[in-house]
């Protein structure tokens, strides 16, 4: 990999990282599921300037509300229930092995031993957090943090199908999708006066980290993630999302306190153990993959 196309994967993994940062942040300043809304509307104002991708009506909703509605209202629901950014950068990345799960029960997949091996390995991470002693992350936050994870597995089984064909197209008419449902479901549950004091007060916090987490982390990080999957065979790029979760938990560390006992510490180590036994290359691919870009 060229070192320049090196250093825009590890941008983008630290901006992603950096994006649960934000969305803490935000969620000290309004609910959950307003604060997604303002996410995905971001993005989808650009669908004034974008055409609408290839995609059928169908899956481009299907879309929209499994990876726009779903994954991220159930990940900032948990994150306001208790999990520290850092985990929540953890635990959401989990929809790695979800999708391998889903693609084996719906696509008929063949399970490698060592993915296997990957699935327990994080699950049993998992079982750690659940289990945790001293004063544990609330269950139903954890429970919803996963779900989303679940719902992105799903929705990624539908982007494999597009073949990353016109990417930043599909990013926005998903946001201008998701829009509309995450702002009912905001008016429906936490009322309308969480949007009335956004609207009004332009509170500096909630406005960054909605550009933030809107336009810099959905539409220009996806924009580097886009070219490098372009170029290079997905063996090279998978490694860099490796690097999300423990970026944000040492943001999260440095910046806001979080604490990581020991207890949180070996579930993390298994969580991370397993996404890297899972997405990084066996020697076939990477005596294979050759050194210069597709």
């Amino acid at each position: 990999m060229a070192p320049g196309d090196a250093a825009l994967g590890l941008l983008a993994a630290t901006i992603w990282g950096g994006a649960f940062i934000a969305t803490e942040a935000a969620l000290r300043e309004t609910p959950p599921l307003l604060f997604a809304t303002l996410r995905f509307a971001l993005p989808g104002i650009c669908v004034l300037f974008v055409p609408r991708p290839r995609v059928s009506w169908p899956r481009l909703i299907a879309l929209g509300l499994l990876l726009g509605v779903a994954q991220h209202a159930l990940i900032f629901a948990g994150m306001a229930n208790g999990v520290p950014p850092g985990m929540a950068a953890l635990l959401a990345h989990t929809q790695s092995f979800f999708t391998v799960g889903l693609a084996v029960i719906i696509l008929g997949e063949r399970l490698s031993v060592r993915r296997a091996a990957a699935l327990a390995l994080a699950a049993a991470g998992l079982l750690l957090l659940i289990l945790e002693r001293g004063t544990p992350m609330a269950a139903t936050a954890i429970t919803l943090v996963v779900s989303g994870a679940v719902a992105a597995g799903c929705g990624n089984l539908l982007l494999r199908q597009l073949g990353g064909n016109e990417p930043l197209a599909t990013v926005a008419w998903m946001g201008a999708i998701a829009t509309l449902p995450l702002l009912a479901l905001s008016l429906g549950i936490e009322g309308v006066e969480p949007l009335r004091r956004a609207l009004t007060r332009w509170d500096p916090t909630l406005v960054v980290a909605t550009l933030y987490s809107g336009g810099i982390s959905a539409l220009f990080a996806y924009a580097i993630w886009a070219r490098l999957f372009g170029r290079y065979e997905s063996a090279r790029i998978a490694p860099f999302m490796l690097l999300v979760p423990p970026l944000g938990i040492a943001f999260s560390m440095a910046l806001l306190g979080e604490t990581l006992s020991a207890w949180r510490g070996a579930a993390s180590a298994c969580i991370l153990g397993g996404l890297a036994l899972g997405l990084l290359p066996g020697r076939a691919a990477v005596r294979g993959s050759g050194s210069s870009p597709r």
